[in-house]
């Protein structure tokens, strides 16, 4: 009866981690959609948008980051988080008109692992939480500057999803308001569509075999690609990224939506295409009147996904908001 016990408690630990191994280490096939998000509602020439002053931020690990910076007269300050995959280019037309406008000043980083702050590791961070310790080290470092007397955190899809999740935890650094542009809430929000309309592949049994790992202190292998994207060949260029590893994505995305937006009280807009083609529109209001009644919500006829970021309605939208932040 000991020995039979015995045995149980010493192979129980070791079935867990070779089926933890098994998944992790299971080969993945690019399955590319036919179907993806809807690119050719972005403005002509977007991948060659420059604007703004480009400059770098020494992050606390020492490494220079990247980011862009649109100034102006206005007392508020606003960093925008641009989407997965991708870089902060696509986010310069609305900066641009912001600041112009004198609305506010805009900075738009490329979040390490990206764009011009890829450094030798594409979709890569090191370690899980880093880009949330990045942003904090952004915005002390745009308080330096003294651009103003209200800062605002914001972003587009995962973009979003990365202001909601750093707004849910308690940094030394805090905002004074959250906008969130069609936001990534998680994995098991009920705003999701599948494969986020054919933009994403997932490794599943990777994800799960990580995550398993992970949860008994074991995290070596979260190097391992998870995340996959389906980018129109014509949309590639350098400074996009193929794929994220298990530890960038975990970093970039919410683990917990609910506790995210019952932790912030601070003032939030949310700005939603009708016919966003990556969520559900229709299930953010049920998530926020429940969970942060407090925020602002608007869905915008005649947008989807890419295109909302850079429409006249989000705009109009945001510099009111902004106005009376």
């Amino acid at each position: 009866m000991t020995r039979t016990l015995l045995i149980t408690l010493i192979s129980t630990p070791i079935i867990y981690l070779l089926i933890a191994l098994a998944f992790t280490l299971y080969p993945v096939e690019r399955d590319l959609h036919s179907k993806t998000l809807d690119f050719s509602v972005l403005p002509t020439g977007l991948t060659n948008q420059t604007g703004g002053i480009e400059s770098f931020y020494t992050a606390r690990d020492g490494q220079k980051l990247f980011f862009r910076h649109f100034p102006s007269d206005a007392k508020t300050t606003l960093i925008l988080i641009h989407g997965s995959g991708s870089d902060g280019r696509y986010l310069t037309l609305l900066a641009d008109k912001l600041s112009t406008s004198s609305k506010a000043s805009i900075v738009i980083p490329d979040l390490r692992g990206h764009g011009r702050s890829m450094l030798d590791a594409p979709g890569d961070v090191s370690y899980l939480g880093l880009l949330e310790d990045d942003l904090e080290d952004l915005a002390m470092h745009v308080k330096g500057l003294n651009l103003g007397t209200i800062t605002a955190l914001g972003g587009h899809s995962s973009g979003g999803g990365l202001a909601l999740k750093y707004g849910g935890n308690h940094h030394a650094t805090s905002f004074d308001g959250y906008l969130l542009l069609a936001p990534y809430m998680g994995y098991d929000a009920p705003t999701i569509k599948p494969n986020s309309g054919g933009w994403v592949q997932v490794s599943t049994r990777k994800y799960i075999g990580l995550s398993m790992l992970n949860n008994v202190g074991i995290t070596l292998l979260n190097d391992q690609p998870v995340v996959f994207f389906n980018r129109p060949p014509e949309w590639d260029n350098p400074l996009q990224v193929d794929n994220y590893t298990y530890r960038l994505n975990e970093s970039f995305s919410p683990q917990d939506y609910v506790r995210a937006l019952e932790q912030n009280k601070k003032p939030i807009l949310v700005l939603v295409g009708e016919g966003d083609d990556a969520f559900y529109p229709t299930e953010y209001e049920p998530m926020f009147s429940a969970h942060a009644p407090h925020a602002e919500l608007q869905i915008l006829p005649n947008l989807k996904h890419l295109n909302l970021p850079s429409s006249e309605a989000t705009y109009e939208k945001l510099s009111h908001w902004l106005a009376n932040l």
